[in-house]
């Protein structure tokens, strides 16, 4: 084999584009993945015609929430819509963070949810072994896979653990409790990897403006210095400035507890045009009048984040939302942080995203971390 020909394979079995041995890509060394993804309001809906709109425009992965419950533990996951999101996602070769995730009803509400993590010795039982039922179902030689053997062997090997733990709508309601998040984040890393030895496990994105500093050292401190291969942060914020100065704390958080080579994911950013719509406690705080406005601040985040990717060893950034987000029981928009409105015309920020996300060269995403287990 040529030496071009050999780099050739070998960038297409890091990408799942061709057999590697064993089907196993935890040998294969730094991965490359796209700098820039994109999230949804209702990402499970996506289809093909949307993960191709991302694909071209250079935003390449995805983050959608993977409940573990369809609406409490007597019930299995909803199965047949991630397959669906998943292979056209596969399909439009898009890589997948999925963010795992437990659910309720609410006592008040019973049409809505609420996540809530597990309590207690059954319900964590439950939870690991969920865990590992969607882990060995969309992870490496998974039934996914075998049940789909003409589709594109791209297998997940990144998994987000939990969405926002310190807020209190992402807690059950409850106060936010670190050390409770640091166990769970241990624990469910502890299932994957015994799945996957090969697999990255990225904490749950932290609402950085809600104390995110004390309680990321609190969860990192309960989890153990093991436990995470990437850190995720929500820097919203009214400006670039304070937005990457979010950041810059995360990086000494991080670094204060021995995670120097663990990189820092934007796993959400955004500004939120001309506010309209309650609720959204970080979209709230990020708000801008005009669209104008919104594309200048994402430029402006792209750029900061682009020349201090490596003082701050920054990882991929996703932003949000791809549309504006509409309410099913009236039709009318309530929120408009969409890149695109809700009739999928474009503001100026998704040219801002297409044009900083193809020109981006791809990032090497490490192997996992070499420390004992």
């Amino acid at each position: 084999m040529t030496a071009p020909v050999a780099v050739l394979a070998v960038v297409l079995c890091a990408f799942g584009l061709t057999a590697c041995a064993g089907d196993d890509r935890s040998q294969a060394g730094q991965v490359p993945v796209s700098a820039y993804g994109m999230q949804a309001w209702l990402g499970t809906q996506l289809r093909g015609p949307d993960f191709r709109l991302l694909r071209d425009h250079g935003a390449g992965l995805f983050r959608f929430n993977l409940l573990t419950t369809s609406r409490d533990d007597r019930g299995p996951p909803a199965i047949p819509t991630y397959d669906a999101v998943i292979q056209a996602a596969v399909e439009q070769r898009v890589e997948l963070l999925p963010v795992l995730m437990r659910t309720r009803p609410k006592d008040r509400s019973p049409g809505k949810q609420v996540a809530a993590p597990p309590e207690g010795r059954a319900q964590h039982a439950e939870w690991r072994r969920r865990v590992r039922l969607v882990a060995e179902r969309y992870g490496p030689s998974g039934s996914f896979w075998r049940e789909r053997p003409r589709l594109p062997y791209r297998p997940i090997r990144m998994w987000e653990v939990w969405n926002e733990p310190n807020l209190p709508q992402f807690w059950d309601q409850r106060t936010p409790n670190p050390r409770e998040y640091g166990r769970l984040l241990r624990e469910t890393g502890g299932v994957l990897r015994g799945v996957d030895p090969g697999v990255r496990i990225v904490s749950g994105g932290l609402a950085w403006r809600h104390s995110g500093g004390p309680y990321l050292g609190a969860a990192l401190d309960a989890a153990g210095p093991c436990s995470v291969d990437a850190i995720s942060v929500h820097p919203y914020a009214p400006t670039v400035g304070r937005a990457m100065g979010h950041l810059a704390e995360a990086r000494s958080v991080a670094d204060s507890r021995g995670l120097r080579d663990v990189a820092l994911w934007t796993t959400e950013i955004g500004w939120r045009v001309g506010g309209a719509g309650a609720g959204d406690l970080e979209l709230g705080y990020s708000d801008v009048e005009t669209p104008a406005a919104q594309a200048r601040a994402l430029n402006g985040f792209f750029a900061a984040t682009t020349r201090r990717r490596r003082e701050l060893r920054l990882g991929p950034t996703f932003a949000f939302a791809l549309r504006d987000r509409v309410n099913p029981k009236t039709g009318e928009v309530d929120n408009r942080s969409g890149l695109r409105l809700a009739n999928d015309t474009p503001r100026p920020a998704w040219g801002v995203l297409s044009r900083w996300a193809k020109a981006a060269p791809p990032l090497r995403l490490p192997g996992p971390r070499a420390c004992p287990r």
